[in-house]
Formats: C-alpha cells, sequence, structure tokens
C-alpha cells in the first residue's frame, strides 16, 4: 500500500501530519509499517491493518490490549511498555467504511528484537521478562478477557482436528507421514494433562501471552536487558505452563524452523537451564507447586501440539501457516517431533535442573536485576 493510500488512516491516530512509511517486512499475521512523522508527541510509530480472517472479534482483541497494557503501565509506570495510540475520537482502534481495522503503536525507542538467540544472558533475560509478565498479571481478573482463538492450546482438541484431516486426506499424503501418524497415536494419551488440570481447577487459570517466542521479546538496544512482552494479540486465560513450554520450544532448536536434516535438530539444554534461572527468579514465588512440577515436561506438550498443528495443516493443504513451498508444514512438523523426542531423552535432567534451581542450589552466574 503506498504511502498516499496510507494517509487516511494514519490521520485517524495524528491528524495531518508529515509522514514517511516503512513497512515492516517480517509481521506474519498483521499488514504493518513504521511511520516516521513530524509529529511533536509521537514521531515514531506503529500503524497496523488487523487481520480480522485470523481475529474474527476485532473489538474483543483490542479491548483485551488495551486493559493489559493500562493495567501493566499502573503496575510499573516506570517499565517501558506497548503503548496504543488513541483516534481522535479517543477510541482504541478504527474500522474503516470497507471494514478493515486498523490500530497503532507508540514504538518504544532504543530496543530491538531478534528471532535468533544470540547468547544464553538472552535466553536468561526471555525468561525473567516473561516470568515478570506472569507476576504483574497474577491479580488481573483473568476471566474478563475475550477470547480472541478459541482452544488456542486445547492440546486434545487439537488432536481431534488433526484425525478429521487424517480422515478426510489424499491416500498418498497419509501414506508418506505414516512414522508422524505413529508418533502422535502413541503419546496421545497425554495430551489432555495441562487442559483437564485447568478445567478440574488443579491448575490455576493466569493470564498467559500465548506466543513467548523470542522475536516477541524486546531488548535495549544499549544493555542487551529485555524491556517487555509484544505482540499481544493472543493474550487469553490459560497456563503459566503453555508460555513457558512454547518459550523453550522455540528458542531451544539451533536449527531451522523447517529444517529437512533432522540431525540439525536438537534441544538444547544449556539454553533450558537459561531460561528456567531467568523465569523462576521472577515467577517462581507465585507458580504453585503443580506448575512447578510440570514446568519440564510443558515444552514436550507445546511442542508437539504445533507439530501436530503442522501436520494438519499440510494435510488440509496448507490453508492456515504461510508456505514458501508445498513441503514445509511437514518439514515443520518433524522438526517439533525430534524436538519433543528430545525432550523425552533428557526429560530426568530437565526435572532434576527445575529442582535445583528451585531450592537454590544450582546457579548458571547469569544474573540481572529483577523487578519489584
Amino acid at each position: 500500500m503506498s504511502e498516499t493510500n496510507l494517509f487516511p488512516y494514519i490521520s485517524e491516530f495524528l491528524g495531518t501530519v508529515e509522514f514517511q512509511a516503512e513497512v515492516i517486512q517480517d509481521g506474519h499475521i498483521h499488514d504493518g509499517w513504521y511511520i516516521h512523522t513530524n509529529h511533536t508527541t509521537y514521531p515514531e510509530t506503529i500503524l497496523q491493518k488487523v487481520n480480522t480472517h485470523v481475529f474474527t472479534d476485532p473489538d474483543g482483541l483490542m479491548q483485551n490490549i488495551h486493559q493489559i497494557t493500562s493495567f501493566l503501565q499502573k503496575k510499573n509506570p516506570s517499565q517501558k511498555q506497548l503503548n496504543l495510540i488513541p483516534t481522535s475520537l479517543r477510541k482504541i482502534y478504527f474500522q474503516a467504511t470497507d471494514g478493515s481495522v486498523w490500530r497503532m503503536y507508540e514504538r518504544i525507542p532504543n530496543c530491538y528484537s531478534t528471532q535468533i538467540t544470540q547468547n544464553l544472558r538472552q535466553v536468561y533475560e526471555a525468561g525473567r521478562v516473561t516470568g515478570y509478565f506472569l507476576k504483574q498479571l497474577q491479580d488481573y481478573p483473568v476471566h474478563s478477557l475475550n477470547i480472541s482463538i478459541p482452544d488456542f492450546h486445547n492440546t486434545p482438541k487439537r488432536y481431534q482436528d488433526f484425525l478429521q484431516a487424517l480422515s478426510a486426506a489424499d491416500a498418498e499424503l497419509v501414506q508418506l507421514v505414516q512414522p508422524e501418524i505413529e508418533f502422535l497415536h502413541k503419546r496421545s494419551d497425554h495430551f489432555g494433562l495441562i487442559w483437564e488440570a485447568l478445567y478440574e481447577q488443579r491448575l490455576p487459570w493466569r493470564v498467559t501471552h500465548n506466543d513467548t517466542k523470542l522475536d516477541n521479546i524486546l531488548f535495549d538496544l544499549n544493555t542487551d536487558q529485555a524491556i517487555c512482552l509484544i505482540d499481544l494479540d493472543t493474550i487469553m486465560p490459560g497456563s503459566a505452563l503453555f508460555d513457558f513450554g512454547d518459550a523453550l520450544r522455540a528458542m531451544g532448536n539451533p536449527a531451522a524452523e523447517d529444517e529437512p536434516d533432522l540431525t540439525k535438530v536438537e534441544f538444547q539444554m544449556p539454553v533450558f537451564e537459561a531460561y528456567t534461572q531467568g523465569y523462576l527468579a521472577t515467577a517462581g514465588e507465585i507458580l504453585t507447586e503443580q506448575e512447578l512440577s510440570w514446568l519440564a515436561l510443558s515444552p514436550w506438550l507445546i511442542t508437539i501440539e504445533i507439530g501436530m498443528r503442522f501436520l494438519t495443516d499440510y494435510l488440509q493443504g496448507n490453508p492456515y501457516f504461510r508456505i514458501h513451498y508445498p513441503m514445509q508444514n511437514l518439514y515443520r512438523c518433524r522438526t517439533q517431533f525430534k524436538l519433543a523426542s528430545d525432550m523425552e531423552a533428557q526429560q530426568y535432567l530437565m526435572k532434576s535442573i527445575v529442582q535445583k534451581l528451585r531450592n537454590g542450589m544450582y546457579s548458571l552466574g547469569i544474573e540481572s536485576k529483577q523487578e519489584s
């Protein structure tokens, strides 16, 4: 979209300003632009066109983000957070006559995000800020949140979706993925572990981010300290184990997400150690005994769930995840299942690390100033 075509949407938030627009290339869901303006209050902003095919209730989505960011800013005014810029009518988003939904954020200065883990201190910082996010929101009324994507981490439901896709898939595809089918069938008895515990109140419902990969964390450009979590679209009621598990699924693999050579795919224990130390440094005191006892297991379950979603999408003709070549979702699935297999082989060690960190007996020597 040209700068001329963006003007009506920018002016809804900033009025008549001179601006330059820079396309955000790494956006996977929404269309986005960095906006550079002569506005005295908001010279650097981010404009996004919300994907209403993925998020079918944009008002509920935006209410979640507004309420959570406002709550966090009151909790710790000195911490940098995402800040929605209101429209000229003081609305938190703008809906055009064609039905498109637009929002604008203040761009946080002097920071960066990355998709690739650079060192263990960065991993520690990611764990620390994610744990702090959970701790800050421990007294937020969790069930007042809107459900932006129903059943997002409902692993048993994801398994039923897979079985339905399998029953309708082309026979040649089914034959090709026999090892993956067998992998899931052998482990399916454990898929309801976290979800059922939530509904049986053996685990507490918490405000969860649900997409805690590394590139959804902002880091200070000068100190490399983690600043805050971004991309709050999937904030919903859930389990702390969802965010802990998904972060390690994403950060623990040194290879590409669609790496066809599975010998390059492995779960890195130093990453698990560093992230867990950072996470427990801020969230450890609020986690229940059940949450703590399942920390080491949660990356395994979430990794299988994501792999299962990739496989389901592949069997359905790739309607959900964006692909660049026909086999990409199958390769993505296989990397996840290889990671999960590595976690199974190292589960005893993972549990041992969690226990030692809980007891204060084990330290990686990676420390950071904790928020109060």
